[in-house]
């Protein structure tokens, strides 16, 4: 395991300075990303495992989050059931002295605005 993250980090070296942006290859990405899935199943974080590899923990987290599945069906069209939304069929009113009534009925609370008015 220490092997593997020398090399890594040799090879991320390599690449020169990191900053913002700056491209890792795939294939370097393939092989710290599997690493890092590794070291994340162990308990260790992305900021942790970044920094023994020398670069940005965000990178990581995109990276290990990264699956082939997933990105097979990025941009796919998924079928949906669209659901009529159920018609509200009772209603609560509010007096201005603070009584609260739940449960009416459209005709139920028309009657009772009659008689409270």
């Amino acid at each position: 395991m220490k092997d593997d993250v020398r090399t890594l980090r040799r090879q991320v070296r390599a690449l020169g300075p990191r900053h913002r942006g700056a491209r890792v290859p795939r294939a370097l990405r393939t092989a710290i990303a599997a690493y890092a899935r590794d070291e994340r199943a162990g308990g260790a974080s992305c900021g942790a495992i970044a920094k023994r590899l020398g670069v940005c923990a965000e990178s990581i987290r995109r990276w290990v989050g990264t699956r082939s599945a997933r990105d097979s069906r990025a941009g796919a069209l998924m079928p949906v059931h669209v659901v009529a939304e159920a018609a509200v069929t009772t209603l609560t009113v509010w007096s201005p002295t603070g009584y609260r009534v739940d449960g009416l009925s459209v005709g139920a609370a028309v009657e009772l605005l009659r008689r409270l008015a």
